[in-house]
C-alpha cells in the first residue's frame, strides 16, 4: 500500500491511501492537528511491527472513515495499542513529556518491546519523516509505503 501525503497549504495536506487491490481514498486534513499524529503512528507501528494498527488495518481493507469514526467499537486490540504508543510519542518528539513517562506509561499496556531503543527507533524514524514531509514542495506528494522497506 502506498499513502501520499500532499501539502495543499500551511494548514491544510491530503492524504491519499493506494492499496494493493486498487482502491483509493483520499481525505483532506487540518495539519497541525493531524499530521505529526499520523507520522507518529507510522514511526511507531513500522518500530514494533505492529501488522493490525492504523496502517495494517488500511492495507487489509479498512476505509478511513472507519477507522476514524470514534463513535463505534475499535477495529483492533493493536489499533488500540498503536494509538497508546503513538499519542504520547507526540510528546515526547515535541519534548513536551520526558522519555522516562513515556516508558513508565508503556509499562502499563502489557507490552515488553518498549524501551530505550524502541523509543529511540521512533524517534529517528520520526525525526526522518518530518525532515521529508519539510523538504516536500507544495502540491507534491511524500510517499509513504506500508509495510516499510526497513
Amino acid at each position: 500500500m502506498r499513502v501520499l501525503f500532499t501539502k495543499i497549504a500551511d494548514a491544510r495536506h491530503r492524504v491519499q491511501v493506494l492499496r494493493e487491490d486498487g482502491f483509493s481514498e483520499t481525505v483532506e486534513l487540518e495539519t497541525r492537528s493531524f499530521l505529526l499524529h499520523d507520522l507518529a503512528h507510522y514511526a511507531v507501528e513500522a518500530e514494533a511491527r505492529l501488522e493490525r494498527g492504523f496502517y495494517g488495518l488500511l492495507a487489509a481493507g479498512v476505509s478511513l472513515e472507519r477507522l476514524n469514526d470514534r463513535d463505534q467499537e475499535p477495529v483492533d486490540e493493536q489499533l488500540m495499542l498503536a494509538e497508546r504508543l503513538a499519542a504520547p510519542m507526540q510528546s515526547v518528539f515535541r519534548q513536551r513529556l520526558s522519555r522516562e513517562r513515556y516508558l513508565q506509561q508503556a509499562q502499563g499496556l502489557g507490552v515488553d518491546f518498549v524501551c530505550e531503543a524502541f523509543v529511540d527507533a521512533v524517534l529517528e524514524r520520526l525525526r526522518h519523516l518530518t525532515g521529508h514531509w519539510k523538504a516536500t514542495p507544495y502540491r507534491a506528494p511524500m510517499q509513504l509505503d506500508w509495510p516499510p522497506d526497513s
